[in-house]
């Protein structure tokens, strides 16, 4: 907690032929980071890889025709096989997927020709169905010699244009049916007039009603023939689907049988492809967590040809002596690791650096309290929160989401309970502090001191951070190091002092902000020549580069306190929707709407409030802290810890 996990680097050497025994022995040890040994440069001269990419390859294949999520928890506790006796194994299952393969093609190519077939079916039904009033043999129409005869609808506002268009061609218009706004008729022409004629009616709006081919009789008998071959066709699809059942029942039973296996010896495959070999032995390398070195020593002692090679890393490098980063693995207690994924969406902190996420969830439960404080908004987020950490089908996806709504949830009751809200009451119960609309000075004096404080913790986090990596000359000219701290709580003093009306005499203002502020450039002047940091400018011009330094680092400072004037903003703000809803309750009631009117308008409303001002306010909270907060400090994004482990029961978090 406050600071990444302490890492082991450790390297293991191993006898070629038990890579596979390795991988599944540190699969249920689960800490273990593997390190890509293919990356290490020194290396490459002295290490060979075993190209596993075409059955890692395979594995997934299989896994994704049987639907199986090669990352989801194992059922049982299985073992991943030797490399022949897998490769035998997924010869077997390929040809058994391969026939399986063909036969859902063949399935599916039928299921799509009478899916095909009945959709053509209902098209020709429509186009007899509009032929409906005529007797006579609709085969008939396109089988005449001497005339042409067009089928269709045209808009009945066309009808004039259309025979004036057609005055000089030899030609008849039969309308048969009339709706609202269209006409059906049929257009004769002679055979040579046809392209002219149907130019003409295209330009008319003309749609074409095509007659079906291979159906006689007039529409009546043509619609009798069309339902034998839709009832044909759907007995067809339904005794396809039966057999489509029949074969995901079988890919289901498959999927059961083959999902551990699959997963494990992917997973087992994926971390032998990190292991380097030599003609006589293997290596492979990585890093685990201080604590956990007792247990993986255990586990190499039970094999007398394996050999443990452990080294500790020191806090002040983020890189091991091989160039490889190291990972920063947070440690927190079981509520605050909800907060992890918050977190990691500013950045991973790196090895040696600061875990901010036990005071990052405290000024968040803080800050989302303080705008959206409402005994009733927060305890539907708590209810909200209890049935997606402790529902049986829901905590296994949302249990972290859960878990911070449910924070969020109680600092909201808390904070309604000072304010004295209730779903925007106000009488219902007492203001145990005040209530926002009646202390606006207040409210806005507590908000920029909890932003106060949040900037000096920022700086004493990146004070302490210094303090770790060995990076002592840093605290003293970095914008949010000891001289910093020293300017920020001297202003802080300053304004508090002179706001009472005290006087401060000018040595006592110069040493309480203009000191620091004078030593900052100085000292990275004084020292630049000394740490010799590439792309960093020396003496005059290090000087003023570090001058205008100095600048930007006074305009965040003033910044990052007036942001948090916002806080009592959103508070406000709260506090004034509400007021708007109750006032547009009670005018609709005014104007007869009655009493069911307001209830709707109060509680749509207020679940305005919750959905969308909720979600504002947390999106707020959380642009505070991290560029008010995570700035001060989180200088380099690290590499997340991520153990190579099999979900066992044992292993899952």
């Amino acid at each position: 907690m406050f600071i990444t996990d302490r890492m082991t680097r450790v390297s293991i050497f191993l006898p070629r032929e038990d890579g596979v025994r390795l991988w599944e022995k540190l699969g249920r040890f689960g800490a273990l980071h593997p390190g890509e040994l293919r990356r290490v440069e020194k290396l490459s001269g002295y290490l060979s890889f075993v190209d596993l990419s075409g059955l890692e390859a395979r594995l997934h294949d299989a896994a994704s025709f049987l639907n199986v999520d090669l990352d989801s928890p194992l059922v049982g506790d299985p073992s991943p096989l030797p490399l022949p006796e897998l490769e035998g194994r997924m010869n077997r299952i390929e040809e058994d997927l391969t026939k399986a393969g063909k036969r859902r093609d063949s399935l599916d190519d039928e299921r799509r020709a009478l899916h095909a077939e009945l959709d053509r079916l209902r098209l020709q039904r429509a186009h007899v169905e509009m032929l409906g009033p005529l007797e006579v043999d609709i085969c008939s129409l396109g089988e005449l010699k001497r005339f042409r005869i067009m089928t269709g609808t045209v808009p009945t506002r066309n009808l004039e244009g259309l025979e004036r268009s057609l005055g000089g061609i030899p030609h008849a218009l039969i309308p048969y049916r009339r709706d609202r706004h269209r006409t059906q008729l049929f257009a004769v022409s002679l055979p040579d007039d046809a392209g002219q004629v149907e130019k003409i009616l295209r330009s008319a709006l003309f749609k074409p009603i095509e007659v079906p081919p291979g159906l006689r009789g007039d529409p009546d008998h043509a619609l009798a023939e069309i339902d034998r071959l839709e009832k044909a066709a759907s007995a067809e699809l339904e005794k396809l689907e039966a057999e489509i059942a029949e074969f995901e029942r079988w890919r289901e039973k498959k999927r059961e049988e083959l999902a551990d296996f699959l997963k494990v010896n992917a997973a087992t495959i994926a971390g032998l492809a990190q292991t380097g070999k030599t003609e006589a032995v293997a290596l492979a390398i990585g890093w685990v967590p201080k604590r956990d070195i007792p247990r993986l020593k255990g586990i190499v002692a039970d094999e007398e040809s394996w050999v443990l090679r452990t080294e500790d890393l020191p806090y002040t490098e983020a890189r091991d002596d091989l160039s490889l980063p190291i990972p920063g693995k947070l440690r927190n207690p079981p509520f605050f690791r909800a907060f992890e994924g918050l977190v990691r969406i500013y950045g991973n902190p790196a090895y040696g650096g600061f875990d901010p996420t036990v005071l990052f969830a405290g000024f968040y439960l803080l800050l989302f309290g303080m705008m959206f404080g409402d005994v009733g908004h927060g305890g539907i987020l708590l209810l909200i929160g209890l049935l997606l950490r402790f529902s049986p089908r829901l905590r296994e996806r949302f249990n972290e989401t859960g878990t911070v709504l449910i924070g969020i949830g109680i600092s909201s009751i808390g904070f309604g309970t000072l304010y004295g809200s209730v779903f925007g009451y106000e009488g219902i119960i007492p203001a145990l502090w005040f209530r926002p609309m009646d202390a606006i000075n207040r409210l806005l004096i507590y908000a920029v001191a909890l932003g106060g404080a949040v900037i000096v913790t920022g700086i004493i986090v990146n004070i302490v951070s210094k303090l770790i990596r060995h990076r002592f000359i840093e605290l003293f000219y970095e914008r949010f190091g000891l001289l910093g701290l020293w300017f920020y709580l001297g202003g802080i003093g300053t304004v508090i002092t002179l706001s009472r009306g005290r006087g401060l005499s000018i040595p006592a203002v110069f040493s309480m902000t203009l000191l620091p502020l004078i030593l900052m450039p100085t000292i990275k002047g004084l020292t630049g020549r000394f740490r010799k940091k590439e792309g960093e400018e020396t003496g005059f011009t290090g000087l003023i580069v570090a001058g205008v330094d100095l600048f930007e680092g006074l305009l965040v400072y003033l910044s990052n306190s007036i942001s948090f004037v916002r806080v009592a903003a959103f508070a406000l703000n709260h506090a004034a929707l509400s007021l708007a809803i109750f006032q547009l309750a009670r005018m609709l009631n005014a104007m007869g709407g009655g009493g069911a009117l307001y209830v709707l308008t109060v509680a749509g409303g207020n679940l305005l409030i919750l959905v969308l001002e909720g979600g504002i306010v947390g999106i707020q909270a959380l642009r505070l802290e991290f560029y008010e907060f995570f700035s001060k400090f989180f200088e380099e994004e690290g590499t997340a810890y991520t153990p190579f482990k099999y979900n066992l029961v044992q292993n899952r978090r």
